[in-house]
């Protein structure tokens, strides 16, 4: 639409009402009306003079510029400006206090010298659809955990969530993101609360207990979460306030992965390790490896028998946790506990190998072989080299030997020959076995003392007659 312009009858029409009292009492209709007449027989503009004319147009042409001036500017999408340069230094702001919240919540504990019995709350959303043009998800399933270094995991809460329908026209998103994540009922037919404000309070009773104290009135309860489920969280959250008629507790949603960062320099810290090679894209890093993604049997029951557990949110919060004293436990020598700092069911990726030399002898394998000291397989070797002509049930009797399975015992010309040039039989027998015994001697994969070798003369083929 084409901007309004001014014109020189209209400001002259403004400058009569301000000058007559009786203009000042009319309608800029009537004014208008009134105003025709002077203008058409008293100053008729078209045998008014350039300069009699000038102010009036000179005022419409400011006039216009000011109106310009004044319309906000709009971005490529059409938003005004202002409003979107004030949207990033909220959300500037607000990334500046989650951060200095966050510190002080760790340095608090840090002073007090009680770093490790601090307690933090994991809390994650599964949804079922987003709108399209607004930031509002509609909440599926929740779960939260309280969890502290020393202790592990201290409680779990969590809750499917029916909330009776969806965004008009988002049936198929919805349908599509439930088959790729996590798997749950669509509404109507939906699984757990239906009521959003029960729902609600029951959620405040439980921070506020994880938190041991009661919501005054500038209590703020805080849950950590991944960063890219911020808004989800913060979003599903204020969709369960607005059914709560009653005053609802306050819940911050704070960034877990800052969280990890800043507890591990402080527990390093503490442990008097070095620490400038930690930072914060080493953390997120390590945060999201999540190791911890397959682990079995610490989802709700409805995702492991539809073996969906990676998308539960109990298992999300679960391996927050775990991850946590993964990356922390060690360096303040916590022990950990299974199902507190550990999945319950924990397979070990290594094998003890005893530190005695005797009885690593005694019962050594092929492959614990390679793993005794080097002074014993040098001894082996020696006894070997001085007794070649030793039997092979002598050698193969050793507990220290491994079995050589590349040796052939056999005769080498048993094989057929390719390529190779046929024996002559016109050649003499002795000579046969003379050459037959040095091939024997030289070949690669044939020892020389796994065969013993003997030389006979002519009286031992002696016949005498009968």
């Amino acid at each position: 639409m084409a901007p309004k312009k001014h014109n020189g009858f209209m400001m002259f029409v403004n400058e009569w009402r301000g000058n007559n009292p009786e203009g000042r009492r009319m309608t800029v209709g009537q004014a208008v009306s009134r105003c025709g007449g002077f203008w058409e027989v008293t100053i008729l503009l078209q045998k008014m003079t350039a300069q009699q004319r000038s102010p009036y147009i000179s005022a419409a042409k400011n006039a216009d510029v000011l109106s310009r001036a004044q319309k906000p500017r709009l971005n490529s999408i059409g938003q005004p400006m202002t409003q979107v340069e004030q949207g990033e230094r909220e959300a500037a702001d607000s990334l500046k206090n989650m951060k200095r919240n966050t510190e002080r919540l760790v340095m608090d504990a840090k002073k007090s010298h009680d770093l490790e019995n601090k307690k933090f709350v994991f809390a994650a959303f599964n949804f079922f659809t987003k709108a399209l043009t607004r930031d509002i998800y509609v909440p599926a399933e929740f779960a939260a955990c309280e969890y502290s270094l020393k202790q592990g995991i201290l409680s779990l809460y969590s809750t499917l969530i029916n909330p009776g329908h969806i965004i008009f026209g988002q049936g198929s998103d919805a349908q599509q993101h439930s088959l790729t994540t996590h798997n749950l009922p669509l509404p109507p037919n939906a699984l757990g609360e239906t009521d959003m404000a029960k729902l609600y309070r029951d959620i405040g009773d439980y921070l506020s207990k994880c938190e041991e104290g009661n919501i005054g009135e500038d209590k703020t309860l805080v849950v950590f979460t991944k960063s890219d489920q911020i808004p989800v969280v913060k979003s599903c959250l204020r969709y369960l306030a607005c059914d709560c008629p009653d005053k609802c507790p306050n819940i911050e949603v704070y960034d877990i992965q800052y969280l990890m960062f800043i507890l591990k320099k402080e527990v390093l810290d503490i442990a008097g390790l070095p620490e400038n090679k930690f930072n914060l894209f080493v953390a997120d890093a390590f945060f999201l490896r999540d190791f911890f993604e397959f682990t079995p049997e610490i989802a709700c029951q409805y995702h492991e028998e539809n073996d969906r557990s990676k998308y539960c949110t109990v298992s999300q919060v679960m391996r927050w946790a775990y991850t946590f004293s993964d990356l922390m436990c060690g360096d303040l020598g916590i022990t950990v506990q299974p199902g507190k700092h550990i999945p319950p069911k924990t397979k070990p990726n290594y094998r003890v190998i005893p530190a005695d030399v005797t009885s690593s002898s005694q019962e050594s394998s092929f492959d614990s072989f390679y793993s005794l000291p080097r002074s014993q397989v040098k001894k082996e070797n020696q006894s070997r080299i001085r007794s070649p002509t030793s039997s092979c049930q002598s050698i193969a009797s050793s507990s220290n030997v491994p079995t050589d399975h590349t040796s052939y015992a056999g005769d080498l010309n048993d094989f057929p020959s390719l390529g190779g040039k046929r024996s002559n039989p016109r050649r003499s027998p002795a000579t046969s076995s003379v050459s037959q015994r040095a091939t024997t001697m030289g070949a690669w994969n044939l020892p020389a003392h796994s065969k013993t070798l003997q030389e006979f003369t002519d009286d031992d083929f002696s016949v005498t007659d009968a």
